[in-house]
């Protein structure tokens, strides 16, 4: 029994950890008998970053608590599946008239109590078959706890990445603005010495108008994307430090993914596990259960009480039961062939989310490139084009036109990068190597995460 012991403190501990991790707690419930309705509680920090981020959604979020609690409820089923092969004792006691014929009745009775006691001695593999059963369920209870942790971990991430691309589109529109602001003055100069036209002011002021609206949307959006993280952690965070892209492996071609790894394809593997010791526990039923039965009974007779002991090896064979066995047998066999089909769909599911993942890395990372060398270009350019300006060689249009060039190369610059780095993600989380490289340690054998 200490094994059974050891792996019931598992899904305990984790969900301790689930709803005791610093700096993410629920609302207080209250005196109130309202206090349920009360919206879940946020707190502030002055800085996050990825993992921890991806920390505190997890003690946040009610799917990956109701699978620690499932994990506990696996382990439950193995006890009640293992209990079989203990003694069962009972207590039995009636009352009332009950008569026996005899010469001289004197066996009728008033009321009987007394004990019971069943042991199994055996009963062909149903028993062991329902434990292997049980215990193939709750793994695959635990890797539907890592899957749900993973699905987490990708949302959480792709979140905080929303919020680091809305403040770096955000910071290339105020960069915009602020060469848009020089170009105004500088054709401001121009007009004031009588060496061009107030229209061109206008015009520059009228761009630098349009790229003030811009910056509103990105400002909105950069709002929506922090309450959308808010709203997945608890915490609403003054800095959220840059994403590396260093600390992650680049992603491999999908031919080499390793299923074995994998909780999505461990659980359904699991599943048809389970499957097929069910097979097994349908097709025990054809073979009698042989059990010790033993019972102490007082009877308290009119005119002499006794007891009456029992001890007796029970057999139970089932002999004909209209086809209920085999109809049993059918259905585990049927849900075995389910089971088998079901790995085989979660691994083309993961490979087509990988390799979808992969090329959109790969486009993106050839996108990168290209705009790092168009951004180049545009400031290069941009340079030439004020210094002609300001010997009269070129006009305003054009030199508003260089500045859009400049911005697009940095629109495009950060798109790509941030392109790049939700591809990263979603590959990581396809083929399992999310959390351990975050430093959020999976152990041997998928043991559940440390989230200390």
């Amino acid at each position: 029994m200490k094994k059974w012991s050891k792996i019931i403190a598992i899904p305990l501990s984790i969900l301790g950890v689930l709803l005791t991790f610093p700096g993410v707690v629920f609302a207080n419930v209250s005196e109130n008998v309202n206090a349920w309705a009360n919206a879940p509680a946020m707190r502030g920090l002055d800085s996050v970053d990825l993992k921890s981020t991806i920390l505190q959604a997890f003690s946040r979020s009610p799917s990956v608590t109701q699978q620690a609690y499932q994990l506990g409820i696996g382990q439950a089923q193995i006890r009640e599946a293992q209990s079989a092969w203990y003694p069962q004792v009972g207590l039995t006691a009636n009352t009332g008239n009950s008569t026996q014929q005899d010469f001289s009745n004197s066996l009728n009775n008033a009321a009987a109590y007394g004990l019971t006691l069943s042991q199994l001695v055996y009963d062909f593999g149903k028993t062991n078959a329902n434990v292997s059963q049980q215990k193939s369920t709750q793994e695959s209870y635990r890797y539907k706890l890592l899957a749900t942790m993973s699905d987490v971990a990708e949302q959480t991430a792709t979140a905080y990445l929303d919020v680091l691309k809305y403040q770096d589109l955000t910071r290339t529109v105020e960069e915009n603005i602020r060469a848009l602001e020089d170009v105004r003055r500088m054709s401001s100069l121009r007009a004031d010495a009588g060496l061009s036209t107030r229209s061109d002011v206008l015009q520059a002021q009228s761009r630098i108008s349009g790229m003030r609206s811009t910056l509103k949307q990105y400002q909105a959006s950069l709002s929506a994307a922090k309450a959308q993280l808010e709203s997945l952690t608890g915490v609403k965070a003054k800095y959220y430090q840059p994403f590396t892209a260093s600390d992650f492996d680049n992603p491999v071609v999908p031919e080499n993914i390793d299923y074995s790894k994998i909780p999505t394809v461990l659980f359904a593997q699991t599943q048809q596990e389970s499957a097929s010791y069910e097979v097994s526990k349908a097709k025990s039923d054809y073979l009698p259960t042989l059990s010790l039965q033993a019972s102490r009974t007082r009877y308290e007779t009119n005119n002499n009480p006794y007891w009456n002991n029992q001890i007796q090896l029970h057999v139970d064979a089932p002999l004909y039961q209209g086809g209920a066995v085999s109809a049993r047998v059918s259905q585990a066999e049927g849900r075995k062939n389910i089971a088998a089909t079901l790995v085989d769909q979660a691994k083309l599911d993961i490979l087509q989310k990988a390799s979808v993942a992969y090329a959109n890395w790969a486009g993106a990372e050839g996108q990168v490139q290209a705009s790092a060398a168009q951004l180049q270009d545009s400031i290069r350019s941009r340079d030439v084009y004020k210094s002609e300006y300001k010997l009269n060689q070129r006009t305003l249009n054009d030199l508003l036109s260089v500045e859009q060039d400049v911005f697009q190369a940095e629109f495009s610059q950060v798109s790509a990068k941030y392109d790049s780095w939700y591809s990263l993600i979603n590959y990581t989380t396809a083929v399992n190597n999310l959390l351990p490289q975050l430093g959020i340690s999976q152990g041997e054998k998928q043991s559940l995460p440390d989230l200390k």
